[in-house]
């Protein structure tokens, strides 16, 4: 009874060895295939991000600080505003992707996080940022939101200069409706005197 234990014992390993199943995994080099819903740092598209500040409102651990990054959009983020997370304070939970109205920001695959000090888990927009722009065509985006504007000031001026106009007009039209009817209220007082003292 005895030997049979032992011998399967020992037969199970010799069975597992000859089918090449991996036992132990070799992490860090080999890093193994995470699902497609797993929870990781989060990844953050630069070029969309609007910096309403959502994700840092919603968070439930006040994780999520906005901070200046230079490398978005001026014609849709004007502040340049990003979120920067710390990861010592964040539980995963998602609600900071869920809530964003653009989708600029996701949950990645990257687990790898640790650091000697407190400040090395504390990820900023140029840690985050997948996508962003380049300073050149940053420089581009900053020209063509002056244009823009240069142009809706321009507009609002002339609405403003037209407004003025229109509310000229009336007044003088007004004062000489208001003079006319006056004349024509003296001029029947002045004959009512005429009528009665003829009669």
């Amino acid at each position: 009874m005895l030997k049979r234990k032992m011998i399967k014992n020992f037969s199970w390993p010799l069975k597992i060895a000859t089918q090449e199943i991996e036992i132990t995994r070799l992490y860090p080099e080999k890093m193994m295939e995470l699902p497609a819903a797993e929870r990781g740092i989060h990844e953050l598209d630069a070029t969309i991000c609007i910096g309403c500040g959502t994700c840092a409102r919603i968070c439930p651990n006040s994780c999520i600080e906005m901070v200046h990054y230079k490398f978005g959009s001026p014609l849709k983020n004007k502040k340049m505003q990003f979120p920067q997370i710390d990861f010592g304070r964040c539980m995963f939970c998602g609600l900071c992707v869920d809530e964003c109205p653009v989708e600029c920001l996701k949950m990645g695959k990257k687990v790898i996080m640790a650091g000697w000090e407190r400040k090395d888990i504390v990820k900023g927009p140029d840690f985050l940022a997948t996508k962003k722009f380049s300073a050149k065509e940053v420089a581009d985006l900053e020209a063509e939101a002056k244009r823009i504007a240069a142009e809706k000031a321009a507009a609002k001026k002339a609405a403003d200069a037209k407004k003025a106009a229109v509310a000229k007009k009336p007044g003088k039209e007004g004062e000489a409706a208001a003079n006319g009817a006056a004349k024509k209220k003296a001029a029947a007082a002045e004959a009512k005197p005429k009528e009665g003292g003829a009669a």
